[in-house]
């Protein structure tokens, strides 16, 4: 009976769903519970519409057969892509930027560029938000360099973060005054499209990184790290781990950033919180 279901419903079978879940907690940390299997069988769907199968059971194999492993890939890419907005959180924003000007205040900064690693940047509005903030703050210390690396685990989106194309809808949260100096609009005005100006691209560079099996070690050390936003789908032992991880690549004195909803729970060797879901390296 439930096979017959299946073939009429292409619904994505408890069996199914677990397999799909297990793979990408293994390879992303990311957990998809029951509750998400909606969520789960939209993102598959997208999937299945380019490769060309109508049952959600027959590409489900697929992506676990010795043919699949390009699609695995894919998989990964349509699970963990996340909605991102410009200047969200924008209290983050603002403490990083005081606490910069505290700093050059002070005299430091003078010799060396700024380091600030977006850790998982979806399509690119955290990164040029930040970079497009340093710019401003670059007007009153003409001294200040900095330099952004941006990464995520999906390349579909960091492709879209490289490209800095984006919708009208999607740059509201950008003042005008900004979006003036920063902001190249289509010479076609019906696509209503921007693109990121190359004053501001040119300080990110992007990569593939995988938070819970990337090689910390060949990171650079960070003035700030933001990892927002993708703690609350690993499970505790993965976050612990990535948190520690995270503040290995941290100098001391270093800013963690963290989203609104999210906490370091019990891990807090090495960390004090200085603002809501903002911590320091201590040593």
């Amino acid at each position: 009976m439930n096979v017959i279901h299946e073939k009429i419903s292409g619904e994505l079978t408890d069996r199914d769903h677990k397999r799909v879940a297990a793979f990408v907690e293994d390879v992303a940390g990311i957990q998809l519970p029951g509750y998400k299997r909606q969520l789960v069988e939209t993102r598959l769907r997208k999937r299945m519409r380019v490769v060309g199968l109508e049952k959600i059971s027959n590409y489900v194999d697929y992506v676990f057969s010795e043919h699949g492993e390009q699609e695995r890939s894919a998989l990964i890419d349509v699970i963990t892509t996340n909605k991102t907005d410009f200047f969200r959180e924008p209290a983050h924003f603002d403490f990083l930027i005081s606490h910069l000007e505290r700093q050059l205040r002070l005299g430091a900064h003078q010799n060396y560029a700024v380091k600030i690693w977006s850790a998982a940047c979806s399509s690119g509005e955290e990164p040029y938000t930040i970079a497009m903030l340093l710019a401003e703050l670059q007007l009153g210390w003409p001294e200040f360099r900095f330099r952004i690396t941006a990464t995520d685990i999906c390349s579909t989106v960091l492709n879209q973060a490289k490209n800095a194309v984006y919708r009208q809808d999607r740059i509201g949260p950008i003042s005008e005054r900004l979006r003036k100096k920063y902001l190249l609009r289509s010479k076609d005005e019906l696509k209503k499209l921007f693109r990121v100006d190359n004053s501001i691209r040119s300080n990110i560079d992007f990569g593939l990184f995988n938070l819970i099996s990337g090689e910390y070690a060949e990171q650079k050390k960070y003035d700030a790290i933001f990892c927002r936003n993708v703690m609350i789908y690993f499970n505790d032992q993965d976050r612990a781990k990535v948190i520690r991880n995270l503040v290995s690549c941290l100098v001391p004195g270093g800013l963690l950033f963290l989203g609104h909803s999210e906490t370091i729970g019990n891990q807090r060797e090495g960390l004090r919180a200085v603002s809501p879901t903002v911590y320091k390296r201590v040593d």
